[in-house]
């Protein structure tokens, strides 16, 4: 577990609660804990350094978000994902997001907007250079970072980052098929020309695109693959 977790340790300058509940979170968008997975409050509570109700209180949050199931006394397990919800949340995702590339387009700071560009770089070379998966989905989640903090609305951004975190090891599976990572990046080349001239109807569409296409792509390979059942194959 100690490694699952990545070492963290909680700080003592945020609610203990919160603290539990963001390095599991964070365990779980990593998949350094997987879907279906059985979460033992003692693992837990030795990792963080914090007492089993902290814990406690850290899993009902994280409950509530769509991450993690109870079993009605059985314990609680990594939430998994079934088709239906993945494709709610995808259309979802791409509403919002269209949304929050719309609203950067006409409220981002120059700051902002030069950080974007920075962050699209980032995700180029991170694909270019032939690096990981999960160093390429760190790129681009910068890179949405960015975009979402400049739509100036944290509501949406909170909403956004809820769905995303739902479909973690989809959007880690879509990025691994042939073509993908290339294709990503045009799409979100796309995204950034849209935003740089300050167009928000382009804006939306691109950045809806590109989550459009995702959903496709892992959704073609769910098909070809058995469906949801084969994310959780060893």
């Amino acid at each position: 577990m100690s490694n699952l977790l990545g070492g963290r340790q909680v700080e003592r300058h945020a609610p203990i609660r919160e603290q539990v509940a963001s390095i599991i979170r964070d365990a779980i968008v990593e998949m350094r804990l997987q879907p279906g997975q059985l979460l033992i409050e003692r693992q837990l509570c030795e990792m963080t350094s914090a007492s089993r109700p902290s814990v406690r209180e850290a899993l009902r949050q994280l409950e509530a978000e769509g991450l993690v199931e109870s079993l009605n006394g059985r314990g609680t397990i990594v939430a998994v994902a079934t088709r239906e919800l993945a494709e709610n949340v995808y259309e979802a995702r791409a509403e919002l997001e269209g949304l929050a590339a719309s609203l950067f387009a006409t409220r981002a700071t120059e700051e902002e907007r030069a950080e974007l560009r920075e962050a699209f770089a980032a995700v180029a070379l991170a694909v270019s250079s032939g690096d990981s998966t999960t160093s390429a989905l760190a790129a681009k989640n910068r890179f949405y970072e960015v975009l979402f903090r400049g739509s100036a609305n944290p509501i949406l951004v909170q909403m956004i980052g809820i769905l995303q975190r739902r479909v973690s090891m989809l959007r880690v599976t879509s990025l691994r098929q042939p073509g993908r990572k290339a294709e990503s990046v045009n799409e979100i080349k796309d995204i950034l020309a849209a935003v740089e001239a300050r167009d928000p109807a382009a804006s939306r569409i691109a950045a809806s695109r590109h989550v459009n296409q995702a959903a496709r792509t892992i959704f073609a390979w769910l098909e070809q693959n058995g469906g949801m059942d084969s994310l959780l194959a060893p």
